[in-house]
């Protein structure tokens, strides 16, 4: 039956559900960069800063933990993508390592609470070992990402570089994996705090921080 003349139709449900992912990326977004700066920054800030009502957020993030366990499994979600993308391109592993540093410094630089400093960053990858803020491990579990098949495609990354001869063979996967991340946390605060005009942008992060990288994956001699 058509509306009648000045009523608003109904949304369709393919609609609210656009709207509600609109809502929850702002949010998310939002509690991101608020929180790096202010631990402490209360819900109506966030709210106010993503355009939401408070009682939004409350409903979606009943706690402040809640929140930001799904800042971390968006950020989780995108590490995953990235690493697929590096892992299928044909060029050679240490190219593709390369690529991947470019995008988690994006990946980083739009949920800068999860790259603070080296152990943030750890623990938002998932690193095997890492401890989580309740002191328990960072992998999966209870409302967690289960970040394993990351570490396994990252793994898997550096193998296949020894193989094609790309990726020095006397470099461990984890010390590899505490270096890039390492380095990209301190990058991208750098972002953040130094002076203005002085300041690198997430890009310039990730082209130096893939520069050095790649250059160290060399083997000697090539």
């Amino acid at each position: 039956m058509p509306a009648n003349e000045g009523e608003r139709p109904e949304a369709r449900p393919s609609e609210l559900r656009v709207d509600a992912r609109r809502n929850q990326q702002r949010i998310l977004l939002a509690a991101a960069r608020l929180l790096a700066d202010d631990p402490a920054a209360s819900i109506q800030r966030i709210a106010d800063e993503a355009r939401v009502a408070r009682p939004t957020v409350y409903r979606r993030y009943p706690t402040r933990e809640a929140l930001v366990e799904a800042i971390r499994s968006e950020a989780v979600a995108e590490f995953g993508r990235s690493m697929e993308q590096a892992t299928l391109r044909l060029g050679n592993a240490a190219e593709a390592i390369g690529l991947l540093v470019h995008s988690l410094a994006e990946i980083g630089a739009k949920y800068p609470i999860l790259f603070q400093d080296a152990d943030t960053a750890h623990r938002a990858a998932g690193h095997p070992g890492a401890q989580a803020s309740d002191g328990s491990a960072a992998g999966a579990g209870p409302g967690r990402p289960d970040t394993t098949a990351i570490v396994e495609q990252f793994n898997a990354l550096i193998l296949r570089g020894r193989r094609e001869g790309t990726v020095r063979a006397d470099l461990a996967p984890e010390i590899l994996r505490h270096s890039l991340l390492g380095a990209l946390a301190a990058g991208l605060k750098l972002t953040r705090t130094s002076p203005p005009g002085t300041r690198l942008t997430a890009a310039q992060v990730g082209a130096q921080v893939a520069a050095m990288l790649v250059e160290g994956l060399r083997p000697r001699g090539r």
